[in-house]
């Protein structure tokens, strides 16, 4: 189904108060970190956020279209808890936490999953090697272009579901890295360089020198044009891939390849993003917690309006004749009546009022409890 649904006001404004309440903690953690932003690129990334915030306010408030109202939306408030979120993930570093890699190899090990095998394997397969690739790095741009097709679509409950989902999840795994922060599976295993040499380029440890440079201090700017993933636990990219599938399950012809490219990018954080399979468990842990969130704020708001709706009284249109009215086409008369129409008031009152076709026949009728 396609047709327009009001989001409930809720979870669209829950979704902006997390984003500024976000913002309020990476401000925290800025200042408790010693951890500066370059100003220019900061000034142009708010700029469009805000253009984004103020296209929404216009077209929400001002000038109501529910397509560029939803777009410009949504587009704002995934924009806006990335930027947020990628700030927090590389100030998070400077905060000196102990890494928590032999922990998660642990984890692993009582999974059964043995990840150098798996690298191994992989490398010895080029081609999934690469389709593993273009699927990590789709992850993102996916999203937003699913923000857009539910916007497009009239699917305004859906994508502020997206949305909120999206800005929950990425702030806590962003601000992860400043209490458990992970170097990853594949500079903790060691894996061997004849075997890196095989897979796609930077796969598994691409954010090492970025990890690196900030959780030593030789970095203490954040430049939000160069936001590298450096979250290891929970796995982001499994939370995207979940949310993206799960946020289109309604749309004809999408949901089945939507579940298939997610299982695909749920694969390859492990050799391409460099993940622990406990990562991608705790990732689709906190995604499913805001997903039921999301959920039951979106049921709540349909109990609301049906509650809203019984207890309304059937509309009524006072239309009181004179008694040397005459009969006339524009007079409230049975169609008024029959339509439920309580008939009383002003033979101008129901030209204001009523339809035409309602306002034809005797004018000479008594008032009618509905």
């Amino acid at each position: 189904m396609n047709t327009w649904a009001p989001p409930r006001v809720g979870l669209r404004s829950a979704t902006w108060v997390f984003c500024f309440l976000s913002t309020i903690a990476v401000l925290v953690l800025l200042r408790a970190t010693n951890t500066v932003l370059e100003i220019g690129p900061l000034l142009a990334a708010v700029g469009g956020v805000l253009v984004l915030a103020g296209l929404h306010l216009v077209y929400t408030r001002l000038r109501p279209d529910p397509c560029i109202g939803a777009v410009s939306g949504g587009l704002a408030t995934v924009t806006w808890a990335g930027f947020m979120a990628g700030i927090a993930a590389l100030a998070g570093l400077r905060t000196g936490a102990p890494l928590i890699d032999a922990q998660l190899a642990h984890a692993d090990a009582a999974l059964h999953l043995d990840t150098a095998a798996l690298v191994a394997w992989l490398a010895r397969h080029p081609p999934t090697g690469r389709i593993l690739e273009i699927a990590y790095v789709s992850a993102v741009p996916v999203v937003f272009a699913t923000v857009v097709l539910l916007a497009l679509t009239r699917r305004a409950v859906l994508m502020w579901e997206l949305c909120f989902t999206f800005a929950a999840t990425a702030t806590v795994s962003a601000f992860a890295c400043a209490f458990v922060p992970a170097v990853g599976a594949f500079a903790h295993y060691g894996i061997p360089l004849e075997i890196l040499a095989e897979m796609p380029n930077g796969a598994g440890r691409f954010h090492l020198p970025t990890f690196e440079s900030y959780r030593s201090g030789v970095l203490d700017t954040v430049d939000v044009r160069h936001l590298e993933g450096v979250v290891t636990f929970p796995s982001f990219h499994a939370a995207m891939a979940l949310m993206t599938a799960y946020a289109v399950r309604d749309v004809r012809g999408m949901a089945g390849p939507a579940w298939i490219w997610s299982g695909v990018v749920t694969i390859s954080t492990i050799p391409i993003g460099g993940h622990y399979a406990v990562d991608l468990v705790a990732g689709a842990a906190v995604w499913v917690a805001f997903a039921l969130l999301a959920r039951t704020r979106t049921a709540a708001g349909k109990q609301k309006a049906v509650s809203r709706s019984e207890g309304r009284a059937p509309p009524q249109v006072m239309v009181l004749l004179h008694k040397s009215y005459r009969p006339c086409e524009n007079s409230a008369s049975a169609g008024a009546q029959a339509a439920g129409y309580e008939v009383r008031g002003s033979p101008r009152r129901c030209r204001a009022t009523l339809p035409r076709d309602l306002c034809s026949g005797d004018a000479e009728r008594h008032p009618r409890s509905l």
